[in-house]
């Protein structure tokens, strides 16, 4: 490729509520897209995984959601926290389609509606250098910034890797270790 950016950003807890908390009522469908791509911040699963979350894969008895992963064929088991549990409750458990082109689209303009608009550093090779440029972030959230910011704010919030694993169904530590995105800050 003659030009390609690296993004490696997560959302924070605050941001992540910010997006919750957002009244997209008068507008179903990024009110649907808010709500699956919320689906990912709580799961840490893959696109292809959270889009296709329904009712049969609930443990009511422990409170889980449990299925087998699409890429992987790894089981996870995730415990529901209580936003995650009342997007789950509007849709009876069982999310609507979506398309990820849809979902890429409409999550920068949530994102932006929300206020997550600070200033991030990227990097991307052009024409074979390595070019440094700023960006906006809910410009370079795609369906898949919902996965790491999972597993960087469980991390952040105390679990262990080894503890986040059965959750993210990555493979192993190391793979897991590519998803952390713990920067200076924290």
């Amino acid at each position: 490729k003659t030009s390609e950016k690296v993004d490696k950003i997560y959302l924070t807890k605050e941001e992540v509520d910010a997006l919750y908390n957002l009244d997209l009522s008068s507008n179903e469908t990024l009110d649907l897209v808010r709500d699956v791509f919320l689906c990912g911040c709580y799961t840490a699963q893959r696109y292809s995984d959270y889009k296709r979350i329904r009712r049969e894969y609930f443990n009511e008895s422990a409170n889980t959601l449990e299925f087998t992963q699409v890429k992987e064929k790894v089981k996870v088991v995730i415990p529901i926290a209580k936003k995650f549990k009342a997007i789950l409750e509007k849709y009876d458990y069982t999310l609507p389609y979506t398309y990820e082109g849809q979902m890429n689209k409409g999550i920068k303009i949530i994102a932006k509606m929300a206020g997550i608009d600070t200033k991030v550093e990227t990097s991307l090779v052009r024409g074979g250098n390595r070019v440094t440029e700023f960006d906006l972030k809910y410009e370079l959230i795609t369906s898949h910034t919902a996965r790491r910011t999972c597993c960087t704010n469980l991390y952040l919030s105390g679990l262990s890797l080894k503890e986040i694993i059965p959750i993210s169904g990555h493979i192993d530590v190391k793979s897991l270790e590519n998803y952390i995105k713990v920067g200076s800050e924290e």
